[in-house]
């Protein structure tokens, strides 16, 4: 045991948790209390630290790490909306809240009426060249995303009328209660389509940062948004530094060479931790969760059953120490649709689901079946310290009698998840957007989209899936999601292992990274400063 903790720490170290984010002197409050996975929790258990709101036109160049990386700055394609939002270039029509609820951000409000919205835009809201956002221009960027991501291809059915050039009202084929949601998500933020003329790496958004320099998997350099709609701006810019190890931003951290970044590992948070007078420690809980999915095509039940089985989750989040919370589920089972959960540790059922399927114990503690060792191949990657889990899991399942080999990938989207072509492969995302179950059951449920790699996706569930899309009253809401659920969880098709901890830290006296807000698209704005 002392042998794999140590393995832990030290992979901990090299590590890194995705970072979309130095050290001086001042003061700092102590850490918060354990972390929570259900939102009420997160309401009540308030970070260790606050943001307070910086003095106007402060200036300074903020300084922070980028861990993933990507090709593009198209806020309309694949997940780069991610980066530009958290960057500061671009916005929404609404906004997620610290503590999940929803407001107006470039809009004024929204009106619903059956299956009418009616949007008003904000007065003055203009892009970083000046131009006006106007209702046209938005009904044009919508259409773009369903276009360019096939994750918002429906989009492309809403009927989309724009009366002025700040009114826009959607018309959907039925009453749809997640519009709101939909349009608060970084994907659906704005750029100057007639203006732009770079997508990948310039495009003018409104937010109150502009693009300065973007290297396509590299650093990214922002400068501070003169024509903001929304008010002085306090930094001159900021830089994200391409840096994908731990121990790299550790060292830079502590070096001055950054003022703050977000997702750090255990090890690196207890190091700050004991400087409080240099460096001030976040942490809340969020929804995105790590699972691996099971190729039905190349394992067959009673192996992908005894897997689920054989995972101590418990024992995975004590061992990551603050980063995970214990995931039984794709929605916390505090939650009217997360009533359904995989069944907990048993490792006593593993052995005896493989030994009814005519596994038999071989002299390696490995099970074999027509002498073969039951060996998998487990694909994961190093970013979120998803290998650490993956290691993890390897030393449960020898436990159990099932041999695991580690295949580390630098990118799961350029390899098994786009080729699926694995055994048993880890992932993250979030599944639960603002306390609502659909984002997870149309991006990962439903046949045919993109992170529904498992083979789970078929008419039945797909159908009962647009059934959620389209149920206003809650209760009947959450009892179609639970029954779905029930249908994925039994067919052993995919292990849900933990939920994040969002663990941020800036030097003592930096404010704003998005520190307080448990969604991972919120970083620099108008207020953060040095």
């Amino acid at each position: 045991m002392k042998k794999l903790m140590a393995m832990l720490l030290t992979a901990t170290m090299v590590a890194g948790l995705a970072a979309c984010g130095g050290s001086s002197t001042g003061s700092t409050t102590a850490a918060p209390a354990a972390p929570a996975e259900t939102q009420a929790a997160a309401e009540a258990a308030a970070p260790a630290a606050t943001e307070a709101a910086a003095p106007a036109n402060a200036g300074g160049i903020f300084h922070s790490v980028e861990a993933f990386p990507y090709a593009s700055l198209d806020v309309h394609k694949d997940y780069y909306s991610w980066h530009t939002q958290f960057y500061g270039i671009s916005e929404t029509l609404f906004k997620i809240n610290d503590d999940l609820s929803i407001s107006p951000w470039l809009a004024e409000g929204i009106e619903v009426d059956d299956n009418v919205a009616t949007i008003t835009l904000k007065d003055g809201v203009c892009f970083s060249n000046g131009n006006p956002l106007t209702a046209d221009m938005v009904k044009r960027n919508i259409e773009r995303l369903g276009t360019e991501n096939s994750r918002y291809t429906y989009m492309l059915d809403w009927d989309i009328q724009t009366p002025d050039d700040k009114t826009i009202v959607i018309t959907t084929e039925k009453a749809y209660p997640t519009l709101i949601n939909d349009l608060a998500t970084a994907e659906c933020g704005f750029m100057d389509l007639d203006n732009t003329t770079d997508f990948d790496k310039e495009p003018i958004c409104t937010g109150p940062f502009k693009v300065k320099e973007f290297i396509p998997e590299g650093d990214c350099t922002v400068e501070r948004n003169d024509n903001y709609w929304d008010g002085p701006v306090n930094l001159d810019g900021a830089v994200f530094y391409k840096m994908g190890d731990e121990e790299s931003k550790l060292l830079a951290m502590q070096n001055g060479e950054i003022d703050g970044y977000v997702d750090i590992a255990a090890s690196s948070a207890e190091i700050y931790g004991t400087d409080p007078e240099n460096y001030t420690l976040y942490q809340v809980p969020t929804q995105r969760r790590v699972y691996a999915y099971l190729n039905s095509a190349q394992l067959p039940d009673s192996v992908r059953e005894a897997i689920v089985l054989a995972v101590d989750r418990d024992q995975v989040a004590a061992y990551m120490n603050g980063l995970i919370s214990a995931a039984t589920g794709a929605y916390s089972p505090d939650t009217p649709y997360g009533a359904v959960q995989q069944p907990m540790w048993d490792v006593a059922k593993a052995k005896e689901v493989l030994e009814a399927d005519g596994y038999t114990m071989g002299a390696n503690g490995i099970y074999e079946k027509d002498g073969q060792p039951l060996d998998i191949t487990l694909s994961c990657y190093a970013k979120r310290s998803v290998d650490t889990v993956a290691l993890l899991l390897q030393e449960q399942l020898k436990a159990a009698g099932i041999g695991i080999t580690l295949k580390i990938e630098e990118d799961p989207d350029g390899t098994y998840m786009s080729t699926h072509d694995y055994q048993m492969a880890m992932y993250v995302s979030i599944t639960d957007k603002t306390g609502d179950p659909m984002n997870f059951l149309e991006g990962t449920v439903k046949s045919g989209v993109y992170m529904e790699v498992a083979g789970f996706g078929n008419a039945e569930t797909d159908a009962m899936i647009d059934e959620v899309r389209y149920e206003t009253d809650a209760d009947k809401r959450a009892e179609i999601t639970n029954a779905i659920m029930q249908k994925l969880y039994d067919s052993h098709d995919m292990l849900f292992i933990g939920t994040y901890n969002k663990n941020s830290v800036l030097k003592t006296g930096a404010q704003g990274l998005g520190v307080n807000n448990p969604m991972q698209y919120y970083g620099i704005d108008a207020h953060t400063s040095l």
